[in-house]
């Protein structure tokens, strides 16, 4: 029923010491709450509720609020904006009195009102998660951010290309409603630029919980003709751009203390090597290892790491889009138009694999059905004794 008030002087900030104060700070409001609901409950009020603070009021900062989900947080904030004008409306006339504190409790455990808050849908399984998905306006990432939309998660979605990033975010935000995604301009391969974004995330929606790790390339040459250029730029986008983001990742999930999940979106040629893709090839088995390296240095804080190990999604892909499709099909000496059931025929099951599959394994990663699974990959592409894992 009322703000928690942090104590912070603008002219002399000490932000470390507001942060180790605040685990007390928010100790002591729960006390505080639940004493008042011990001194104003009645022999048939519901039972007591989050007693969690959702404002906090910063001097010389202003106003944070935080909720269980970001429509609840921001519908919050515009109640206590009106709030601050009701009284200072009030102090202009005469001086501001609130609401009795037993009236005021009548009002927030009013019987009706919890008859209707029973009545409200179960919490979906990501309620409450946020999920960065890199890539996320191609087809796979935007797949993914669907998937994870649908159950309950906010989802930044991070692509260096901005108009399909526009596009993207515009029709998730008109199916799942704006609080719940944002776009994020980002070049994975930028250092300052994947500071930067993961402290934007953490400021829109307070924190991170999954990283799916899908930003991509594919380029195809024989190794007499792979540039230094064509090299390093497969190794900058598919190794370093996964390594700054896990960092980034990282680091957030540390200062959080609640665990976190990484979900890599690496490549069958991370296991299997494939003709005149050298670079391609190279830089998804480290993405593979690195995975794995994270697993084991993130497993004591209850950071998850895996791997979804696609191959040949074509549709809905801008990888092949471009010049690898082509090239691809050079390589087999075929047609583009017959490339699709080329790797449909080659797979074991004889099946196409879709965007929406890669999304659906990188949901069982990210979500709590894989809650004891760390370092582990799943390889959807229909079958290939290739890339089985040995």
């Amino acid at each position: 029923i009322r703000p928690l008030v942090i104590e912070f002087d603008p002219k002399n900030p000490d932000v470390d010491a507001v942060i180790a104060r605040l685990a007390d700070d928010l100790a002591e409001y729960r006390v505080g709450y639940q004493a008042y609901y011990d001194r104003c409950k009645h022999a048939d009020s519901p039972p007591v509720r989050d007693p969690n603070a959702v404002v906090y009021l910063m001097p010389g900062v202003g106003m944070f609020t935080f909720a269980g989900d970001k429509a609840t947080a921001r519908i919050s904030g515009e109640f206590y904006v009106n709030a601050i004008n009701v009284m200072r409306g009030a102090s202009t006339v005469s001086t501001y009195v609130g609401l009795p504190e037993q009236e005021a409790f009548d009002i927030e455990y009013w019987l009706l009102e919890e008859a209707k808050l029973q009545r409200l849908p179960k919490p979906k399984a990501l309620a409450g998660q946020i999920a960065l998905v890199t890539g996320g306006a191609g087809g796979i990432g935007r797949a993914t951010a669907d998937r994870l939309l649908r159950e309950g998660a906010c989802v930044v979605l991070a692509d260096i290309d901005e108009t399909a990033l526009v596009s993207a975010n515009d029709e998730l935000a008109k199916a799942y409603g704006k609080d719940f995604v944002r776009p994020l301009v980002i070049n994975v391969t930028a250092e300052d630029q994947v500071i930067s974004g993961f402290a934007e995330t953490a400021v829109e929606f307070g924190g991170i919980d999954i990283l799916v790790s899908n930003a991509g390339l594919a380029t195809s040459a024989p190794i007499e003709e792979t540039t230094l250029a064509l090299w390093n730029k497969n190794m900058d986008i598919l190794s370093t751009g996964y390594f700054l983001v896990s960092r980034e990742a990282f680091r957030l999930f540390r200062a959080q203390k609640i665990g976190g999940n990484v979900v890599f979106v690496a490549s069958k040629n991370g296991l299997a090597a494939s003709p005149n893709a050298a670079a391609y090839c190279t830089a998804k088995a480290a993405e593979i290892h690195l995975a794995r390296c994270l697993a084991l240095e993130g497993a004591e804080a209850q950071i998850r790491v895996n791997v979804v190990n696609p191959d040949a999604v074509l549709r809905g892909s801008k990888i092949w889009t471009g010049e690898w499709k082509e090239q691809r099909a050079a390589a087999y000496k075929m047609s583009t138009d017959d490339l699709e059931e080329h790797y449909r025929s080659r797979s074991m099951l004889k099946r196409s694999v879709f965007p929406e599959d890669i999304a659906e394994a990188i949901y069982f990663f990210a979500s709590d059905m894989s809650a004891k699974s760390t370092g582990n990959i799943v390889n959807v592409d229909a079958g290939n004794a290739q890339s089985f894992t040995r």
